[in-house]
Parts: C-alpha cells; sequence; structure tokens
C-alpha cells in the first residue's frame, strides 16, 4: 500500500513557510501533517510547467500557484529552486 505522503512526495507547509519533504510529513485521520509545525495547512504539490526549470512538466510544491504571466511570457513568483543542485539548501519557497 503506497502511503499519501509518498504519492506527494513533498509539499508546502503554509505554517513554516517552507517546503517539507516525505521525510517531514506524516498520514494521519486527518490528513497529512507536517512533522516539524504539527500542523496541517499544507498545499497539495501538483503538475506545472516551470518557468524556471524550462521542462516539459515538474511537479511543483506549490502547484504553480506562483506563477504568472507577463508581456514576453511566464515568470514564478517563487523561487524555491527546490530540484536545483546549486541552489540545493533554499528550501523555504519564499519570494525574493
Amino acid at each position: 500500500m503506497v502511503s499519501e505522503t509518498d504519492v506527494w512526495e513533498y509539499c508546502f507547509c503554509k505554517q513554516c513557510n517552507r517546503i517539507r519533504e516525505k521525510t517531514e510529513l506524516k498520514a494521519t485521520n486527518q490528513g497529512i501533517q507536517c512533522l516539524v509545525c504539527k500542523g496541517y495547512a499544507l498545499e497539495e504539490p501538483g503538475w506545472v510547467i516551470c518557468p524556471h526549470q524550462k521542462l516539459s512538466a515538474v511537479k511543483c510544491p506549490r502547484a504553480g500557484k506562483g506563477i504568472y504571466k507577463h508581456e514576453s511570457g511566464f515568470d514564478c513568483s517563487d523561487r524555491c529552486y527546490f530540484r536545483s543542485t546549486e541552489h540545493g539548501l533554499n528550501r523555504t519557497g519564499t519570494r525574493h
């Protein structure tokens, strides 16, 4: 049986204001819980075309909520760099 935390892999915790990995999440009767803050205010990840990754689709921790259109294309107000090895330690998902 696959756990819901395995399906999510990671998500964005609104209470912590950080991206949380599946090792920091727990499936409970009340839903997915952040083990750091013990809260349930989590955004489910979703597949999107990330303007920063330039790939066909990536599983975004915020499900693309920061993506917006401007005159020369698309950008994202979230600078999470969650898949980048160069920025691997910046996992807050905060805006610049």
